[in-house]
This record gives structure tokens, C-alpha cells and sequence, in this order.
């Protein structure tokens, strides 16, 4: 059994020991192996800002790759990514319009503009959603749940 179908079956039975039917897709990516729960209570699945869908896949990785890491020899070379109702796409737009929206701000009013602490994955998607952005260049500041983006227009680099 291949580790994403390991993985599959592990996601499987947590979900069923919380009491919710779901079928397990494995949808295998250029960069990562999508587990799509198909359910229908997705938002239980998901949780307060996408933490259940986190815990879950923290979970998955530690069960199925036990003492791997990534890219070592014997291990998976992508990462697994656990998804239900297509959250995690939904939650990327939303942080790309808001890099936007942001980026806009900072241009009009010629100051850096401040986003609210977020997770790595978060800000990684901010700041490649502004990295081809005309005017604003991004910088990340702080240090653990205080880190947080910075969206400053060139002028002020």
C-alpha cells in the first residue's frame, strides 16, 4: 500500500471515529496529494479558520510518514494537503483578493499597510499573490503568532 493510500485509509477512519460518513478522495498534484474529504457537514470538517482541516493533516503526515520527512530517501516527495468542500481554494481566493485590495490601499495612501498576523502558509500565498504586483513589494515582521505582512509601496523601500 502506497503511503497516500495509507493515508486515505488514516483520514478515513479519524473522520469516521468522529461520527461523520465521508468518502476519502486522492487527488495526486504536481506539487502535493490532495485527501478530499466528500461529506455532508464540511464545515464541521473545516472548522474555525480552517483549524479542524489543519489538525487533521498534521495528523495524517505524522501517522503516515512516522519519522520522515520529506524528500529523504524512502519518503514521499509531496507533501499531503487535507481539503473538504474545497475550503482551501475558496480560502486562497479570498487571501489573493484581499493581497489586492491591500496592495491597492497602500499605493493610494503611499504607506506600507499592515496585515493582521496569519499563518506562514497564509502569508506565503499573500506575498506570492503581490510578488508580479507593479509598486508594492511585501516583507514579513515579528516572530511566532505575531508575525505578521507588510504591504509597502516601492517608494518607501
Amino acid at each position: 500500500m502506497s503511503d497516500y493510500e495509507k493515508a486515505r485509509q488514516v483520514l478515513g477512519d479519524i473522520v469516521e471515529r468522529m461520527g461523520i460518513a465521508a468518502d476519502i478522495r486522492v487527488h495526486e498534484e504536481a506539487d502535493r496529494v490532495r485527501l478530499e474529504i466528500v461529506c455532508d457537514e464540511p464545515d464541521r470538517l473545516v472548522g474555525r479558520k480552517g483549524q479542524t482541516l489543519d489538525a487533521l493533516q498534521h495528523l495524517v503526515g505524522k501517522i503516515v510518514f512516522r519519522g520522515r520527512t520529506l524528500g529523504q530517501a524512502g519518503a514521499p516527495q509531496r507533501p499531503i494537503v487535507v481539503d473538504a468542500g474545497g475550503y482551501r481554494d475558496r480560502h486562497a481566493a479570498r487571501l489573493r483578493e484581499l493581497a489586492a485590495k491591500l496592495a491597492e490601499q497602500a499605493l493610494a495612501r503611499g504607506r506600507p499597510v499592515a496585515v493582521e498576523p496569519m499563518s506562514a502558509h497564509d502569508r506565503r500565498i499573500m506575498h506570492m499573490a503581490l510578488a508580479d504586483v507593479a509598486g508594492v513589494t511585501t516583507r514579513s515582521e515579528g516572530e511566532g503568532d505575531e508575525r505578521h505582512m507588510w504591504i509597502v509601496p516601492v517608494a518607501q523601500e
